[in-house]
């Protein structure tokens, strides 16, 4: 009973994990072109590592719910800059590791804040073991076919020990890991970079290994932990924000909105 009440109130449809979100339940979603996003400001959005990001012209999709067709709610602003984190942009293919796989995306002009486009919270501390997030992306929850609707499910945070032991190949103090809430298993989202968001706060993005390494191999998530790349992404975003445009690198003060987005707000203790 507790685990559905969680569920409700964390903007999950359906009675068991692994389900669409309420409509529109993360406004600060972004679709880049198969890849998933966060809005952190209205120029800037939070994505993982890509190889192929200046190779073609990108878009990114915001106050998008699905992915099929388009609606009055969607804005689609071109990418201006993708920036892969260094040394990791530097790394040849063969030579890939779940270290720094991050990526900040300059939009060529700033979003617009609207109750279905809104910037998500960066971290002011790091996860703790045995806290409840949601993992949310666009993709399958398992074997079946990819979902163009986001999808939602339930993950704890697991020990550094516990993931140290499961993940010993790619272990790292920049990783942390996340399993159901029974056992220490992957959430099977197949999803490049879906998002884990606790206490209303980002804290990770989930990278390229672990899309394979998740719970079809009993393994857990793991995601960067991003509250140790605080320092890089403030110093990208304020050297690299543009100081011409309708806003300063700021945003500006959102419109009143439902509280439905705020889906933890209620629940973390």
């Amino acid at each position: 009973m507790r685990l559905l009440v969680l569920v409700a109130a964390l903007g999950c449809v359906g009675g068991s994990l692994g389900l669409d979100c309420s409509p529109f339940a993360r406004p600060w979603l972004v679709s880049l072109s198969g890849q998933t996003g966060v809005l952190l400001n209205e120029w800037w959005v939070l994505t993982n590592f890509d190889y192929n990001s200046g190779s073609h012209q990108l878009e990114a999709r915001l106050g998008v719910d699905d992915l099929n067709g388009q609606s009055n709610t969607e804005q689609r602003v071109r990418v201006a800059r993708w920036i892969n984190h260094d040394p990791y942009s530097g790394f040849r293919r063969r030579k890939r590791s779940p270290m720094h796989d991050l990526a900040l995306v300059r939009l060529a002009e700033p979003a617009r804040f609207t109750p279905y486009v809104q910037p998500m919270a960066l971290p002011t501390q790091c996860p703790q073991t045995g806290e409840l997030c949601v993992v949310t992306g666009w993709g399958s929850t398992g074997s079946g076919p990819v979902s163009k609707k986001q999808q939602c499910l339930v993950q704890q945070v697991l020990s550094d020990n516990v993931c140290r032991q499961l993940n010993p190949m790619y272990w790292s103090s920049n990783l942390f890991c996340t399993g159901s809430h029974h056992t220490a298993e992957g959430s099977c989202l197949r999803d490049r970079s879906s998002i884990l968001v606790c206490g209303g706060t980002l804290q990770g993005v989930n990278g390229f290994v672990f899309v394979s390494e998740g719970c079809s191999a009993g393994k857990p998530d793991a995601y960067s932990r991003i509250c140790r790349y605080r320092s890089w992404i403030d110093r990208v975003m304020s050297t690299m924000t543009p100081t011409v445009g309708p806003y300063t690198t700021t945003p500006p003060t959102p419109p009143p909105v439902s509280t439905t987005w705020r889906w933890d707000d209620h629940f973390v203790s």
